[in-house]
């Protein structure tokens, strides 16, 4: 069965970013045992088998074991055949997938050019510091653009696993299915406070759409952006409404797909994920956008392909709200 997007992306960042399940479970707000077990259901979705089904070769084969672990697993390895076949099918598929994966050598494996999945010979970008790496900063300040080396691979998970979540990524072409899973709840806690109120209007003054974005803190200090919109029409298919966060006239980090009811209404609330508060903090204006399936899709995956966090806007803003000067820098800073 073929990894999903966010399968892919979370991949990735363990095999080739040196994250960690500690590091993506803060990353995406839930226990570090949920990311464990999405890894090991995305193992099992590639290699047709579970491979924890004896022992912990998840761990083991995605660079998250510790000592004993990885001993337990080599030698599990070096006696069960059945197992051995099932990690060898499954470092051969990460090593199409991920080149720069840094991979064990299973037991019995004939020594050969890779050393941890990468090949000998001249350095590797890999290698090189993370700094130096291309990321895209849409003309930000030097103090944003060091933020985004920072964030840049974290932060591109979150869009992709919105994005993917929410159907975006998917092979169908209508964006009536875009979001048919919500990302998050409309209920709100007594314990909620909301910080800034953004009004949301057409750009050109035109038409009766209009809408409000809403900052806030959950209970249990998780920032959140609440929308409400009301008078949009549904968009055709093939097309896709998205929440934008825009840090440039042009560009931004897109929060997630919105699907309108028949009525023009929509209500939603979307947690602010923990590596992403201080781009969020910086948001100018919150917009909504709307633009073809394929165009979005190909602009998240350009911004996964070249670890990019702002991303360029595709198709035509709807809906916008400017976030006045002095609160841009409060809205998702939660009780500081």
């Amino acid at each position: 069965m073929p990894l999903t997007p966010d399968q892919r992306a979370m991949l990735q960042l363990l095999l080739e970013r040196d994250q960690g399940y500690a590091e993506l479970a803060t990353l995406l707000g839930v226990e570090r045992a949920e990311v464990s077990a999405r890894a090991r259901a995305a193992l099992t979705s590639l290699g047709g088998a579970d491979p924890d089904r004896n022992v912990g070769l998840t761990d083991y084969l995605l660079g998250q074991a510790d000592p004993i672990g990885r001993a337990d697993a080599s030698r599990h390895l070096r006696d069960d055949a059945s197992d051995r076949a099932l990690a060898t099918t499954l470092v051969e598929r990460l090593r199409e997938l991920y080149p720069e994966a840094r991979l064990p050598r299973l037991p019995g494996e004939p020594r050969s050019g890779r050393i941890l999945g990468r090949a000998r010979g001249g350095p590797s970008e890999a290698a090189e510091p993370r700094a130096r790496r291309r990321v895209r900063t849409g003309g930000l300040s030097r103090s944003q653009t060091r933020l985004l080396v920072v964030l840049g691979s974290a932060a591109v998970l979150v869009v992709a696993v919105v994005l993917a979540v929410t159907g975006v990524f998917g092979d169908g072409e209508d964006s009536r299915a875009a979001s048919a899973q919500p990302t998050s709840t409309t209920a709100a806690a007594t314990a909620d406070e909301r910080i800034q109120r953004v009004a949301l209007r057409p750009p050109d003054g035109g038409g009766d759409a209009t809408g409000e974005a809403v900052f806030g803190v959950a209970s249990g200090d998780q920032p959140f952006v609440e929308l409400s919109i009301e008078g949009l029409d549904p968009a055709p298919q093939g097309e896709t409404y998205v929440i934008w966060m825009m840090l440039t006239g042009d560009k931004g980090y897109p929060l997630s797909p919105i699907t309108v009811t028949e009525q023009g209404t929509y209500a939603d609330r979307f947690p602010i994920p923990a590596a992403v508060l201080p781009v969020i903090a910086r948001v100018h204006t919150v917009e909504v956008a709307i633009a073809s399936v394929k165009e979005v899709r190909k602009t998240v995956r350009s911004a996964i392909d070249e670890t990019s966090l702002v991303l360029d806007r595709p198709g035509a803003t709807v809906l916008r709200g400017k976030i006045p000067a002095g609160q841009q820098r409060g809205q998702g800073s939660g009780s500081s």
